[in-house]
């Protein structure tokens, strides 16, 4: 038989069960701006029945709270963190490509390369009308330094986009280990707080906003599972759960530990106009060394980060690879590897630091300086590193030995091909540029002679730092002519960032070629059979394989453009589906304060009607009790 206040106890637990609802509903409007916030309800089941050994069964006995619920659904909140993590790579790709495409000037800017190279034919044009007037020699050789320190300004911008870049990815791995340890931090307090059966929703959701934080940066995967107690068919759930967060497939935290990761500069180059110190990212390991590199180059990591070490490292897959012809140990010039390539290239094209690192049959080498060999075709092939080595066990530089035996036609690769056209393509594009025009008229110039009938000298050149001189490119009896060597005097020496004009001639502008020998012998002044040629070479539409010098560089701005279009649509369309998934999410997970005040009503309602009870059977309980006659 049931109790004869089991009528106000029922009354009760709708009372406490309303009572949770109401202070829950004010939490979910107080908290209806809160960033990373999920609505929360309570939960709840009947009350077990009393069971009554009468016709008609059993008797309810009220409502029973069976705790708080998120709303959160898992399968949203994984593909709006992938999408995340692809929206930002696109995203700082298409930024920093865009910064780089600003750089030369071009769109009606006074200072783009097409006025400055209008400018320059000009100057040549009024040059050819009085070739020894003075003012248009200088006229045309200021035209010239113009249009050069444009090359040189815009190099040295893109190696400052290089640092900038670099720096941010240090900004972000910081980032990460921030939150990582906040995770970390908060993984104890739910754990403590659910085995005890406390409700820790709050707490999830800033682990749940940090992790969206950290999909921005690198692509995320988040796997959650029960703790258990005991082991076998014994094991019971504690009520917390293990909350394991991995980026790029490895483990970055979990209930038990916080690895953090450190960035390392590179000790040697892998481009030849690359910035000193360019960051690596590792594990940290113990005692604060390195780990694992982090390959961030992989094409399974997304994430802002990915975006920039393409940007700042993306060669088109043109890394410098070949096949290990022969190794040496102990010669005269150290420890020595010749690598031959599967076609030769040309002098222009050549991307190699002087100095620098090489990985050959899976094994990083130093090196210091190479030489190339010329083949039938004017290329260059049989690539010989010199003075090999290895870090040691001291963590000191110790000379190479080799097995050849399991070394030898094997591959070698230079850094990594890297599908993307980022600042080491671009800095390897401006030195194919000012390579091949400074090689086509110098080779002009040095055939003339000055106006004093001196023999004519190369009239574009770069600094030789070591010497403080000019280098000598055309007619040098100290330089090779068989093969190329690093640290000789040639075109390998000149690039987008030390290219200018003859320091001689822009001191005097009578040592500007513009007629031959015998012209200047016999006292023609107006002789510009030189000049004619250099001229008609402006417009030579075999100087490139794009065709002429304005062409060649309209064809690196196009390529830019191009690009930054690409990233510009993806960025739209990933946004346009981010956005999607987020709507689905928030459409589970977002506070609808409207929802919550209609709410607000309807739990005040069954409030009220629950106090009714209570009201009722009180005025039952007194009257069966103080007004019924014994």
């Amino acid at each position: 038989m049931p109790s004869t206040f089991l009528g106000l106890n029922t009354g009760l637990s709708g009372l406490n069960y309303y009572q949770a609802t109401l202070n829950t509903t004010g939490h979910n409007i107080a908290n209806a701006d809160t960033a990373g916030y999920s609505r929360q309800g309570v939960l709840s089941r009947a009350a077990d029945a009393l069971r009554l050994n009468t016709a008609y069964g059993m008797m309810g006995t009220g409502v029973q709270m069976t705790g708080i619920k998120q709303f959160r659904n898992v399968y949203y909140d994984t593909k709006y963190r992938s999408t995340t993590s692809k929206l930002n790579e696109y995203s700082s790709m298409h930024e920093q490509l865009s910064q780089l495409e600003g750089y030369l000037n071009e769109m009606q800017s006074e200072t783009g390369y097409t006025q400055l190279l209008d400018r320059l034919n000009s100057a040549l044009q009024d040059l050819s009308r009085s070739p020894a007037d003075a003012a248009y020699r200088a006229q045309f050789i200021q035209a010239s330094k113009n249009f050069s320190d444009l090359i040189n300004e815009t190099a040295v911008n893109y190696q400052k986009t290089q640092e900038d870049i670099n720096n941010e990815i240090a900004i972000h791995v910081d980032t990460i280990n921030s939150i990582a340890s906040q995770i970390y931090a908060l993984n104890q307090q739910i754990i403590n707080l659910e085995t005890r059966h406390g409700n820790a929703n709050d707490l999830r959701d800033q682990r749940e906003l940090l992790v969206d934080q950290l999909s921005e940066l690198v692509n995320v995967e988040v796997i959650e599972t029960p703790i258990m107690y005991g082991t076998g068919d014994d094991a019971i759930e504690s009520g917390a759960s293990r909350y394991e967060v991995r980026i790029c497939g490895a483990l970055l935290v979990d209930e038990m530990e916080c690895r953090q990761l450190k960035v390392s500069a590179r000790e040697e180059k892998i481009n030849l106009n690359d910035i000193d110190g360019l960051y690596e990212v590792y594990w940290q390991g113990k005692n604060n060394t390195l780990g694992d590199r982090l390959n961030f180059n992989n094409s399974n990591i997304t994430g802002t980060i990915k975006g920039l070490f393409e940007v700042r490292d993306g060669n088109n897959e043109n890394a410098f690879a070949g096949t290990i012809e022969s190794m040496e140990t102990g010669t005269a010039e150290g420890s020595r590897a010749t690598i031959r390539l599967p076609q030769g290239i040309d002098v222009d094209k050549l991307n190699l630091p002087m100095e620098g690192t090489i990985t050959l049959n899976c094994k990083e080498y130093y090196y210091e300086g190479f030489e190339a060999v010329y083949d039938a075709d004017g290329k260059l092939n049989g690539f010989t590193f010199k003075n090999l080595t290895v870090t040691g066990e001291n963590g000191s530089r110790v000379p190479a030995e080799f097995n050849a035996a399991l070394d030898i036609g094997k591959q070698a690769i230079m850094g990594q091909n890297i599908n993307c056209k980022g600042i080491p393509y671009y800095m390897a594009q401006l030195n194919e540029f000012v390579r091949t025009l400074s090689k086509y008229m110098n080779d002009l110039y040095t055939t003339g002679a000055d106006a004093n009938g001196d023999p004519g000298m190369d009239f574009y050149t770069a600094l030789n730092t070591a010497t403080g001189e000019d280098f000598v490119l055309t007619n040098n009896a100290n330089t090779s002519t068989d093969k190329l060597v690093s640290v000789e005097s040639n075109y390998y020496r000149l690039t987008a960032l030390n290219w200018t004009i003859n320091s001689d001639i822009m001191l005097d502008q009578s040592k500007l070629v513009v007629s031959y020998k015998q012209d200047i012998d016999r006292g023609d002044k107006d002789a510009k059979g030189v000049l004619e040629k250099i001229i008609y070479g402006m417009n030579d539409q075999n100087m490139y394989a794009q065709g002429t010098v304005a062409q060649f560089l309209q064809a690196v701005t196009t390529s830019l453009a191009v690009d930054v279009s690409k990233f510009d649509a993806f960025t739209t369309n990933m946004n346009d589906v981010a956005t999607v998934i987020d709507n689905q999410r928030l459409s589970i997970s977002s506070v609808d304060t409207n929802e919550e005040a209609a709410n607000l009503i309807v739990f005040q309602n069954g409030y009220n009607l629950s106090s009714k009870i209570i009201s009722v059977m009180n005025e039952v309980y007194d009257k069966l009790i103080n007004q019924t006659g014994v």
